[in-house]
C-alpha cells in the first residue's frame, strides 16, 4: 500500500475542485426537484383528551386516577377500532377505508399521566383537522356505551395546520448539497490513490529506484505579435 501524503493530496483535491463544485450542483438540484416535484406534502393535526372523573361527583378519588391510568392504553386501542373509524368515516362523508383511515391516525399518551393525543395526517389540512375533531367526538361517545361511564373531556381541539410537517425547504437543501461534496471528495480521493503516474521528480525514485539527472521544463510556445 502506497503512503497517503496529505500535502499532495490537498494540492490535487484543490486541482480538481471543479468537480466537488459539480457534484454539489448536481445534489442541489435534486434535492430542488423532489422538494418541489415528487415529495407530498402532509398536513398533521392533533387533538388532545384527558381522562377525568367518572361518576357525578365532583370529587376525583384515587380510585378515579388509578382506574383512569390503566384505561389510558386500552382507550389507545379503542381509539382506532373499527367501531370508531367507521363512525368518523360516515359522519364526515370519507371515500376512504377504516384501514387506510388508520394509517394516516397516531395515538400517544404521555407516560404515568391520562393525557391522550390523536394526531391525524393527511394531504388536506382542512381534512385532517376534522377528521381529528371528529375522532374525539366518536370517542367520546361511544366509550359511555362501552364502559357505561362518562370519563372523557376534550382537552384541545385540532386546529388546521398551515404548514406541512414533512417538508423542511433549508434541510433538504442543506442535505443535497452536503450529499453531493462527500460524493465529490470520496471520487476524487478514489482517484488521487489509485493514480500510479508520475506526476514530480521525486516520483521516479520512490517508484523506480533511479535517479534524476536532470528535467526538461515544460515549454509553452507564444505566438509573437507581429509588427504592423
Amino acid at each position: 500500500m502506497e503512503e497517503f501524503n496529505i500535502s499532495d493530496f490537498f494540492k490535487y483535491y484543490l486541482s480538481k475542485s471543479i468537480l466537488v463544485v459539480f457534484f454539489i450542483v448536481i445534489g442541489l438540484i435534486i434535492s430542488i426537484l423532489y422538494t418541489s416535484d415528487f415529495q407530498i406534502p402532509l398536513y398533521k393535526s392533533q387533538t388532545s383528551l384527558v381522562l377525568t372523573r367518572s361518576g357525578d361527583t365532583n370529587t376525583i378519588t384515587t380510585t378515579d386516577v388509578s382506574l383512569n391510568k390503566n384505561l389510558v392504553s386500552t382507550y389507545r386501542e379503542i381509539i382506532k377500532s373499527r367501531r370508531i373509524l367507521s363512525r368518523v368515516i360516515e359522519n364526515l362523508g370519507l371515500k376512504t377505508t377504516e384501514k387506510e383511515l388508520n394509517k394516516k391516525i397516531n395515538v400517544t399518551s404521555a407516560n404515568d399521566t391520562e393525557l391522550i393525543i390523536i394526531s391525524v395526517v393527511d394531504e388536506d389540512s382542512k381534512k385532517a383537522r376534522n377528521i381529528a375533531n371528529e375522532i374525539a367526538l366518536v370517542f367520546k361517545e361511544e366509550i359511555t356505551e362501552i364502559y357505561n361511564i362518562e370519563n372523557i373531556s376534550i382537552v384541545d381541539e385540532a386546529i388546521r395546520a398551515k404548514e406541512p410537517y414533512n417538508v423542511s425547504v433549508v434541510k433538504q437543501y442543506a442535505m443535497g448539497i452536503g450529499t453531493g461534496f462527500l460524493l465529490g471528495s470520496l471520487i476524487i480521493t478514489v482517484i488521487f490513490y489509485f493514480d500510479d503516474s508520475i506526476k514530480k521528480p521525486e516520483d521516479i525514485e520512490e517508484k523506480i529506484g533511479l535517479s534524476v539527472l536532470s528535467t526538461v521544463p515544460k515549454y509553452k510556445n507564444k505566438k509573437k505579435k507581429k509588427n504592423r
